[in-house]
């Protein structure tokens, strides 16, 4: 174990020399991301490693004081390690950023809040859902996740407008896909989620920049009803405003970058991929990560 009596920014430059790349993408992920598992890391930053090798370079990385793990409670068996970024790994990714460590907001109790809050199970969902769209670019010829941003970078540049989950900007096919992500438990009335959209109406009014929604939710009937009641909202005659709904489930299986989103107000049957709503929305009238 590093030792606590040593002056952190001494005990940085001693472990930048045992710090690969890949470690400092794990970082970056776990403070974006707030936790991840170890099956989430595996796919992202371990791609054709056994198990074994992923989990001896977690233990090393925590034995630097840089990551720390928690297994969250479950009603049969055991959790896997679910991994937060430690006092001296949110230190390393504010060096890498250029950025006062204040800034990154960042306490001495991340780990226990993170284990104890009540949304852990929207944060790990919302997690599944960044690590499928990173598969699916990893897979797709001609294809990239160019940007992701968090909730807490997306409220930091659209928080007087919105609040979404994250922000994405996919590459395909000379085509270009910039979209909110709106990670949806079940917990919140469809009134509610309906009601988003005008916020990002709003944000659409003021920018002249389309605002991209994608929903995913947790069943097929939740999907129904949310697509229902978003044919009846304002921001359904809109051009600038595009709202598509697709389930937990489909992006798993089947993959965010395939035809698994549907439209509010058309055909049941009609089913879009990426490319399909990044075309219905040209490039010029998006661009949303530009905003500050």
């Amino acid at each position: 174990m590093v030792s606590t009596e040593t002056d952190p920014t001494d005990t940085l430059l001693s472990l930048v020399p045992k710090i690969t790349p890949r470690d400092r993408k794990v970082l970056n992920d776990l403070y974006d991301h707030q936790v991840l598992t170890t099956h989430h890391l595996h796919q992202l930053h371990f791609e054709g490693r056994a198990v074994r090798t992923v989990n001896q370079r977690l233990r090393q990385l925590r034995s630097y004081e840089l990551i720390a793990p928690f297994r969250p409670y479950t009603r049969a068996g055991t959790s896997p390690h679910h991994w937060v970024v430690d006092r001296l790994g949110v230190q390393l990714v504010a060096a890498q950023r250029n950025t006062a460590l204040a800034e990154l907001d960042y306490r001495a109790d991340h780990r226990m809040r993170v284990a104890l809050d009540y949304q852990l199970g929207h944060v790990l969902g919302l997690a599944d859902t960044f690590v499928a769209f990173a598969l699916a670019a990893r897979r797709t010829r001609s294809a990239s996740l160019e940007c992701w941003y968090s909730e807490r970078e997306s409220a930091r540049r659209w928080g007087r407008h919105i609040r979404p989950d994250a922000y994405l900007q996919w590459d395909q096919d000379q085509a270009e896909l910039h979209a909110f992500v709106e990670y949806d438990t079940g917990t919140e009335p469809l009134t509610k989620v309906a009601r988003k959209m005008k916020g990002y109406t709003n944000l659409a009014t003021e920018s002249g920049l389309a605002s991209i929604v994608l929903f995913a939710v947790h069943s097929d009937q939740r999907a129904e009803h949310l697509l229902h009641k978003l044919a009846q909202a304002p921001s359904a005659q809109l051009r600038m405003v595009g709202a598509y709904v697709s389930t937990h489930e489909r992006l798993r299986k089947r993959g965010p970058e395939r035809a698994v989103w549907q439209v509010p107000g058309e055909l049941s049957g009609q089913w879009l991929s990426l490319v399909d709503i990044a075309l219905r929305h040209p490039r010029k009238e998006q661009g949303q990560d530009d905003s500050e």
